[in-house]
């Protein structure tokens, strides 16, 4: 029986498992990068037991003390990040480090610009709405975003197209921006399969998704109608079923950023632009 170790980022277990379901004939270990720092000897150790690496390139960077040339054949993974139903999370820098905030690092381009501009929590309110996410051009996200995604799975050799279209057809496939449900895990996972030329041995048995207890940042009504899913303002930390809405996330938000010097915060590099446009709009 060959023995794959996968590594990758926060999706990495929900993918293992996924394979794993897929593969009875194969042992699939999952090692994300925050188990890597924790048992570095023990997990550098057993390098060398294993036949396959399943790996995000990224990772090689964050866990650069991982002896990953032990194991002999290497498999390129890409990761599933999808804006279509997010497309107002942004990430945000302190000091030039990231902020974390009410909901993990997911912070809110419009919420974000409204306090540069000193609106106030409450009117910052008015501006989540249909007509508003026009103007941000939040509408037309989707169909880049989904061309982009098969476009890097291509990359690589896998092709996601048929089960792309199945993923929205009931609810959104995404937590956030960077956060899967488990069924396109499940579904790449036979990608992977297919690629390698081992049959996925399909069913309705699907490991559990652990990434449902993880940040979640809401599908905005107005954004989910556009795409066809049922959206709605709530918004859930890491590790909490409480659900917080919008209003609540907003306050946080802002009681956060008072607290810092205004001249310390800026957007990750790729979201600069968005901040700016949103700036002119208000």
């Amino acid at each position: 029986m060959e023995r794959w170790l996968v590594m990758s980022n926060c999706q990495t277990v929900g993918l293992a498992n996924c394979l794993q379901a897929q593969a009875p004939d194969v042992a699939v270990t999952p090692l994300d990068p925050g188990k890597f720092k924790a048992q570095r000897w023990r997990a550098n150790a057993r390098m060398r037991g294993f036949d396959r690496l399943l790996i995000y390139p990224a990772i090689r960077s964050e866990v650069p003390k991982a002896k990953v040339d032990r194991i002999g054949r290497h498999v390129q993974l890409p990761i599933i990040t999808f804006r279509g139903y997010h497309p107002d999370l942004i990430y945000l820098h302190n000091c030039g480090r990231p902020l974390g905030g009410p909901i993990s690092h997911y912070h809110s381009a419009i919420a974000f610009a409204c306090y540069l501009q000193g609106i106030g929590p409450a009117e910052a309110l008015s501006y989540f709405n249909g007509q508003f996410f026009e103007r941000c051009g939040y509408h037309d996200v989707w169909p880049g975003e989904r061309d982009r995604l098969i476009a890097e799975f291509a990359a690589v050799g896998l092709d996601i197209r048929p089960y792309f279209r199945d993923w929205g057809r009931r609810s959104a496939f995404m937590y956030s921006y960077n956060h899967p449900r488990i069924r396109p895990l499940y579904d790449m996972a036979s990608a992977l399969l297919e690629s390698l030329d081992l049959p996925p041995r399909r069913s309705d048995l699907i490991p559990h998704d652990n990434l449902a207890n993880s940040a979640i940042f809401a599908v905005y009504p107005e954004i989910g109608e556009n795409v066809g899913v049922q959206g709605r303002y709530e918004f859930r930390a890491a590790g909490n079923y409480r659900p917080m809405s919008l209003e609540e996330y907003i306050e946080r938000c802002f009681a956060l950023y008072a607290t810092l010097r205004v001249n310390d915060l800026e957007p990750f590099h790729e979201f600069r632009y968005q901040v700016a446009h949103i700036r002119t709009l208000l």
